[in-house]
């Protein structure tokens, strides 16, 4: 029996034109973590016949798009890459589009003129990690905002002249809250609500917080982390934690953790807890803390790999600093897997106790999972980043010393 999709009632082709056309459902996850998401909108169905055409190019059209234009291509490129903001268009495709509820023109009043415009189409529901990945632009390089002039465009893109919604005009102007010290800002439209207009002028007017401040934030959600943790809220700990990253402008997301901002610490703190110590200092010694208490917490809830991953990488990445040797193997030659951490034990980093326990409780993950060798090696460095931890050396002389490596 033939199926005829036109018979069926008018609410249900919506639903189907709607699943096949929202942005919700053309969105593709990557296939790894450090590119961004990507949308294929399978537009065939708009080329079915006219009845057809017509319904389902409005289900298309309740998508709200937002179109960036700048002078620069390479932005281009570093919105995409940098920021992982995924692309519906970019190029020719995207400067012809003009079914977009929002216009993001960026340019820099005293560069040199430029002919040639390149544009990007995005989701709304990318806006706000564009707007983060700017913030965290022009923290990472002081004075890039008050170069740059931004124009916004506000527009119902199928009927001229009228309002949009104060919920949506929320939702697309309020990230640019996040985008502070511009050299201009202008905001046009039709009928942009005086409301929402001041909101997010108020935004873009309240200062970033100092570095000082981010650093005394993120020790106060990490302190609130232990107690959940102590008590045994594992939940509860590890969001804090996440937000305490956060807070020192590093985004943990699943198993990723992405350091932005590194220009924004530097100088020495003339107040608060760290007063007369460097930024960046404190700001290393948080992130070895975070990490040794990501890994403690998902010890106590059994989640091995977890531990296992969170601890290997930061090892991995701290024995390349010292040595440069690459590879993430931990579990090989006994001689080659420790010396490093004898040799730099008296080099008087930051964290060396915090760096001591990532090593220990790595090595407990690696036990649950029968990486023996892996296992011994940590215990060692531990050992030696910890002589006076009774635990750790009791473990040592019980698991490492008699072992026999050439046997």
């Amino acid at each position: 029996m033939s199926f005829r999709f036109l018979e069926l009632p008018a609410e249900i082709r919506d639903q189907i034109y709607h699943e096949i056309l929202s942005c919700d459902n053309a969105r593709r996850l990557p296939a790894d973590d450090d590119s961004p998401a990507s949308y294929h909108f399978d537009l065939a169905i708009l080329r079915t016949n006219r009845q057809i055409y017509h319904e389902s190019k409005k289900a298309f059209q309740d998508n709200i798009f937002i179109k960036i234009t700048t002078p620069w291509s390479e932005s281009i490129e570093h919105i995409s890459s940098e920021g992982r903001v995924p692309m519906i268009a970019v190029g020719p495709a995207a400067e012809a589009y003009k079914s977009f509820h929002l216009w993001i023109w960026i340019d820099a009043p005293g560069a040199p003129s430029r002919d040639t415009s390149y544009s990007m189409l995005i989701c709304l529901d990318d806006l706000l990690a564009f707007t983060r990945m700017w913030r965290f632009s022009n923290l990472t390089h002081g004075g890039l905002n008050p170069h740059l002039r931004l124009k916004l465009i506000l527009q119902d893109p199928h009927v001229p002249d009228r309002k949009i919604p104060k919920a949506l005009q929320t939702r697309l102007l309020q990230p640019f809250g996040l985008v502070k010290d511009l050299h201009s800002f202008s905001l046009h439209g039709e009928r942009v609500l005086p409301s929402v207009e001041e909101a997010l002028k108020k935004e873009q007017a309240t200062p970033e917080p100092s570095p000082a401040e981010c650093l005394e934030t993120a020790t106060a959600l990490k302190d609130a982390g232990n107690k959940s943790l102590q008590a045994n809220d594992y939940p509860a700990a590890l969001q804090h934690y996440t937000d305490a990253f956060a807070a020192i402008h590093i985004v943990v997301s699943g198993r990723k953790r992405y350091v932005h901002a590194d220009g924004y610490y530097g100088g020495v703190l003339t107040s608060g807890t760290y007063s007369g110590q460097r930024s960046d200092y404190v700001r290393l010694v948080l992130r070895v803390k975070l990490v040794a208490n990501f890994i403690q917490t998902y010890l106590k809830m059994q989640e091995w790999e977890d531990a296992r991953f969170w601890g290997k990488r930061s090892i991995v990445l701290f024995r390349a600093s010292l040595t440069g040797r690459e590879g993430d193997d931990l579990g090989g030659d006994f001689d080659k897997d420790w010396v490093w951490a004898k040799n730099s034990a008296g080099m008087g980093f930051p964290a060396r106790n915090e760096m001591g326990k990532i090593l220990y409780r790595t090595a407990l993950a690696s036990r649950e999972l029968g990486y023996e060798k892996e296992e011994l090696n940590l215990i060692q460095a531990a050992a030696i980043y910890l002589p006076n931890d009774e635990v750790v050396q009791a473990e040592k002389r019980k698991r490492v010393d008699d072992y026999d490596w050439f046997g």
